[in-house]
């Protein structure tokens, strides 16, 4: 499979060296002194793949997200040559049909950041560049999908960059530094903003803006446990909060929180590449991981050594952010999809021409 390089690869790379320079501020040394909690005790587990899906004759230049929903199941090409999404049937992987066309025309979309299955006839797609969030219908008989619906983002909002559906509308991540999350009406207008960033050096609060970068992060939301988690880009922090409940976690692990160095409302990744995806079941979190340092990514692309886009380690937690189980896999995976009636884990991946994996997900924890 041939593909451009990720983003946290080149930017990752760039921001490595771009650190360099003595004009930055470097506010975030100094965190092995801090307390770190949550992944220490458990020893990895090497686990082999099960399946590669091979979905040819559909081709992807870089499968990044994965939704799975009874029988169908929708992949996110990234660096797509022209749609960002394409729709299948499940489990047999049959194609159904490409949608979200790239492009600058009304019914196009400039990017596609987050796409959230819920039923055939409400597939959602956030669009960052354009503020939206699009509703598609899937027809697997017709073979064609249909776009139902367009979600204008609050203006105050910035740059949304993840988001979950609700029954009452939509949870989305803060990209300004003054909140951790917000809750949107069904028409894309905040309700309601929560949380602060749970950075352990509150004089980074003064830089919201940088902050925000470097503690980007991942998010999924059941609605039936109330729980939403949120898994750092940069960074080992695992935060989660209880809707119902109001219980609320920071779970910091060997990776601690995003290292950075400020170069005004901008931040340059000083740490380690963090989380790859996190996903909420009625029992368990479950996320992708890396754990490479941004110093090895350097090495390796100053050696002219391949560096893998996704991550290699596998994550189960407890719904109160305990860690049970690290898996060590044999391909580097993204996007995730946890089938906890089968057991098995579902992830894209850019190792191999297949652009799907399965693994066998050993609930007996």
């Amino acid at each position: 499979m041939k593909h451009p390089l990720y983003i946290y690869y080149s930017i990752g790379i760039a921001f490595a060296l771009t650190a360099c320079s003595p004009s930055g501020s470097q506010r975030t040394e100094g965190l092995q002194d801090k307390e770190i909690t949550g992944t220490t005790a458990v020893p990895d587990t090497e686990t082999t793949i099960v399946q590669d899906i091979d979905l040819e004759p559909v081709y992807f230049r870089y499968p990044y997200r994965i939704e799975i929903r009874d029988s169908l199941a929708v992949i996110l090409d990234l660096h797509n040559d022209s749609h960002y999404l394409y729709a299948f049937t499940y489990p047999d992987w049959q194609p159904i049909a490409p949608f979200g066309r790239r492009g600058e025309g009304p019914e196009e979309l400039l990017s596609a950041d987050r796409v959230r299955l819920c039923a055939p006839d409400s597939v959602w797609v956030l669009d960052a560049n354009r503020m939206q969030i699009t509703r598609w219908a899937i027809d697997p008989e017709a073979k064609q999908v249909t776009r139902v619906e367009t979600v204008s983002l609050d203006k105050r909002l910035l740059r949304t960059l993840d988001f979950c559906k609700t029954p009452d509308g939509f949870l989305v991540d803060d990209y300004t530094g003054k909140y951790r999350y917000h809750v949107l009406s069904p028409d894309g207008q905040i309700l309601r903003s929560v949380g602060t960033v749970p950075t352990r050096h509150k004089d980074l609060l003064e830089n919201a803006p940088a902050l925000a970068q470097a503690w980007r992060s991942f998010m999924d939301y059941n609605p039936r446990n109330g729980i939403l988690a949120q898994a750092t880009q940069l960074g080992d922090v695992l935060e989660i909060h209880n809707l119902q409940t109001g219980f609320h976690t920071v779970i910091y692990g060997p990776g601690d929180e995003p290292i950075f160095t400020a170069y005004g409302s901008e931040s340059v990744p000083k740490g380690t590449k963090g989380f790859n995806d996190v996903r909420v079941t009625d029992r368990y979190i479950y996320a992708s991981y890396d754990g490479t340092t941004f110093k090895e990514k350097l090495r390796r692309f100053q050696a002219g050594e391949k560096d893998p886009d996704g991550g290699f380690y596998f994550h189960v937690y407890d719904l109160q952010g305990k860690l049970l189980r690290r898996m060590h896999l044999n391909r580097s995976i993204f996007g995730i999809h946890i089938d906890e009636t089968s057991d098995q884990i579902s992830a894209t991946t850019t190792d191999t021409d297949c652009p799907v994996v399965i693994y066998k997900n050993d609930t007996n924890i």
